[in-house]
């Protein structure tokens, strides 16, 4: 598989850790499996340039935890709106056909499987 290795601030990095901590306790079956290499995978490449020590201190921090909070906001809300036939369904079945979007490039381009999981997928 091949990896296109980007540099992207830390806060950023550590925004999709949070999301992948949410799907870690969502997710189930093959899509779990995938997010678990996929988590552990960030893991370990955050660690080999920041340390363990300061990772731990990171995802033990308040701000970590708020962060973990805010996304699960957005993913309860995420959910909500896919009962609504309004703006907000739409947003969201928008957002589904970006990643099926992304998902078609991946194949046709590259040798692996996106990064992201998507609960409908």
């Amino acid at each position: 598989m091949s990896v296109l290795k980007i540099s992207l601030d830390e806060a950023y990095v550590f925004d999709m850790m949070s999301v992948f901590d949410i799907k870690l306790k969502i997710l189930t079956d093959d899509k779990l499996s995938k997010t678990i290499q996929k988590h552990n995978l960030m893991k370990t490449e955050i660690i080999s340039q920041l340390g363990e020590e300061l990772f731990e201190k990171i995802i033990s921090s308040q701000e970590y935890k708020n962060m973990i909070s805010t996304n699960q906001k957005v993913f309860d809300l995420i959910d909500l709106s896919k009962t609504d036939n309004g703006l907000a369904k739409q947003t969201d079945d928008a957002n589904y056909q970006r990643h099926v979007k992304k998902m078609a490039l991946q194949k046709k381009f590259f040798d692996g499987e996106l990064t992201e999981v998507k609960n409908r997928e």
